[in-house]
């Protein structure tokens, strides 16, 4: 298929040689001249991106059909729009790929990961009814660059759902996307239940924020993963995740626990215990850092994820106390209200919407 990657940071250039590996034609887009800039030009000008598998010291190759910054180039005859950037650019983004993108050859549009991204897309199924919009999760792939136009894939999700609006599309959905990455064979009840599963509305923001000190003092000798989610940390994120399932309910989809979506992804054996699925994945394969508290764990995920999850629950009479805490804690450490800044029901032009109108909305 064709496919146009927008966004060309880690995941990007991971998901650009694998999809590029598997015989796609393969479009990466740059979107920013703010982050990866070395990275970029380097496979600008080889016109190839180097590449490790994980546990492989074999240098890999992928030649991508077009590397470019130019949106007009990169979206025309695009039947699949991946949409891989920071989730902090959905909107804009989605304004520019509205723009140039061609309507009668495009059959999907995927946005990983979503946080409710998917719905800056849905004034195009007024053009084209047929159109796929989707959302993911987490990145089937987890890769880092190592060094201009070399990324290293750390691993791969052994599952991954998806989320579709309308949620009436989720057969063909996932024919259509199972042809690009095959370990997408699974649907959420709807894209409010898949933005919540977003593990990095939970690890992320509570990892960083409760190990501000740890981080400030390491000198960028820090491991989340490994050092963060001690007995109590784990208290705060099992209440963290009974108000995302308290939302997700609420709109008649399935609660389920951090702990238990990670092994989901990432363990074939699903009768292993959650919690030493987790402590092999801190060990093993959970990358180092963040080296400081300008970190997208914060703000990113705090006024995407957080936010987003204490404006819809506060609109429909949900409590949030520790989401309430954890933002009110960024916004201190940052000296930031993210608030200002959050992704919400206004943003997304569904505010001054009843509970079972948007209900209808999400689930049709």
């Amino acid at each position: 298929m064709k496919i146009t990657i927008v966004g060309a940071g880690n995941a990007g250039c991971a998901h650009a040689c694998k999809l590029t590996e598997s015989g796609h034609e393969v479009t990466l887009l740059k979107t920013s001249t703010v982050m990866h800039n070395e990275n970029f030009s380097k496979i600008l000008a080889e016109g190839v991106i180097r590449y490790y598998e994980p546990h492989s010291n074999i240098e890999k190759i992928a030649k991508p059909s077009l590397i470019t910054h130019d949106f007009k180039e990169a979206l025309d005859g695009a039947e699949i729009v991946m949409l891989m950037s920071q989730t902090l650019q959905h909107e804009a983004l989605a304004g520019k790929i509205k723009e140039h993108v061609t309507l009668d050859t495009l059959k999907g549009i995927l946005v990983i990961p979503g946080y409710l991204g998917s719905l800056y897309f849905k004034d195009l199924l007024d053009l084209n009814a047929d159109l796929i919009i989707s959302e993911g999760e987490s990145t089937p792939y987890d890769a880092r660059i190592i060094k201009p136009g070399v990324v290293q894939i750390l691993f791969q999700n052994v599952r991954n759902a998806l989320g579709f609006y309308p949620s009436n599309k989720k057969v063909e959905g996932l024919k259509l996307f199972n042809m690009v990455l095959d370990n997408y064979k699974f649907a959420r009840k709807n894209v409010i239940e898949s933005a919540m599963h977003n593990p990095n509305l939970i690890v992320h923001t509570i990892g960083a924020i409760m190990s501000a000190p740890r981080i400030e003092h390491s000198n960028g000798e820090f491991w989340m993963y490994k050092e963060a989610f001690t007995k109590s940390i784990w208290n705060i994120i099992e209440q963290l995740d009974s108000e995302k399932n308290a939302l997700i309910k609420l709109f008649c989809g399935e609660g389920s626990p951090y702990i238990e979506e990670c092994k989901w992804r990432n363990e074939l054996d699903l009768e292993q215990d959650a919690r030493t699925v987790f402590e092999g994945y801190a060990q093993e394969g959970g990358p180092k850092g963040p080296e400081s508290l300008d970190t997208r764990f914060i703000y990113e995920d705090v006024p995407m994820g957080l936010c987003l999850l204490e404006d819809i629950s506060a609109k429909y009479c949900l409590k949030t106390p520790i989401a309430t805490s954890l933002i009110n804690l960024a916004s201190a450490l940052h000296c930031i209200d993210y608030r200002a800044q959050a992704r919400t029901l206004n943003s997304l032009s569904l505010d001054n919407i009843e509970l079972n109108e948007l209900r209808l909305i999400i689930n049709g």
